[in-house]
């Protein structure tokens, strides 16, 4: 699979804000049925991604670990791409979700677009792994609700919906939300660390100093994973996600 490097992502992103502004991301669907069995817990999953330089080792074995609860993961009012009010943890709800933390306009190579190259990499992987596909819910939630308001997160989205590939693949669902002071108590929930830059005479440049962090919530709503630019490898998270499916089915330590 070609990886989805981070300056190919920001070349994608840039033609779209140009050529596709106003294309909105339909919202995930909420899934009722109770999944089957994950088919694949073994080193298979691995196998979907090249090994890379910054994450020299093998990836644990799915369901031989257990992710304990970190944190109930938290809800609020939210903004899909098409401007519709969601809860956003109805947005959650149904699936295993990974939630990241952005702001579209980021520079930092090591920040938004790294989380954001790395899910464009498992949504695309899960195109070959129905597992992935029936059980992953991938939700990029902006920080920055003055600039990325619903039109621009649609710009942003535009390349990974024209993105070539096998149908079946995870949903990802861009997020934001209609103020700050509506943001300010999803932050607080998931213990974000974001705040403005400023410029020389003290009124915002326009950034964020943010750390970079991707959440892994369970289909309960609880928190059972933080991924921080250590640690963000997908084949790690595809093993933590199957881990979490093997826990449901009672399949998980063995």
């Amino acid at each position: 699979m070609r990886r989805l490097t981070v300056r190919r992502w920001g070349m994608l992103v840039a033609m779209a804000t140009v050529a596709a502004v106003g294309i909105a991301a339909p919202a995930g669907a909420h899934d009722a049925a109770r999944p089957r069995p994950p088919a694949v817990a073994g080193p298979e999953s691995a196998a979907l991604f090249e090994r890379r330089p910054e994450f020299d080792y093998a990836p644990p074995r799915p369901g031989t670990y257990e992710l304990p609860v970190l944190q109930p993961a938290a809800d609020g009012s939210v903004l899909d791409a098409t401007g519709t009010p969601r809860r956003l943890r109805d947005v959650l709800k149904g699936k295993i979700a990974l939630v990241s933390f952005i702001y579209t306009r980021c520079g930092d190579a090591t920040g938004c677009p790294l989380a954001t190259a790395t899910l464009h990499d498992i949504v695309h992987a899960s195109a070959r792994d129905p597992d992935l596909a029936g059980n992953l819910r991938l939700v990029s939630l902006s920080f920055d609700p003055a600039r990325d308001t619903p039109r621009a997160l649609a710009a942003y989205a535009a390349p990974l919906r024209a993105d070539p590939g096998a149908g079946g693949k995870s949903e990802w669902t861009f997020l934001t939300t209609a103020s700050e002071r509506t943001l300010a108590p999803i932050l607080a929930g998931y213990g974000q660390v974001v705040r403005q830059n400023q410029a020389p005479d003290g009124a915002s440049d326009g950034t964020f100093a943010h750390v970079l962090r991707v959440y892994l919530i369970d289909r309960a709503g609880q928190v059972r994973n933080i991924y921080d630019v250590s640690f963000l490898d997908p084949r790690l998270i595809v093993a933590d996600v199957k881990t979490l499916l093997l826990e449901e089915h009672g399949a998980g330590r063995r």
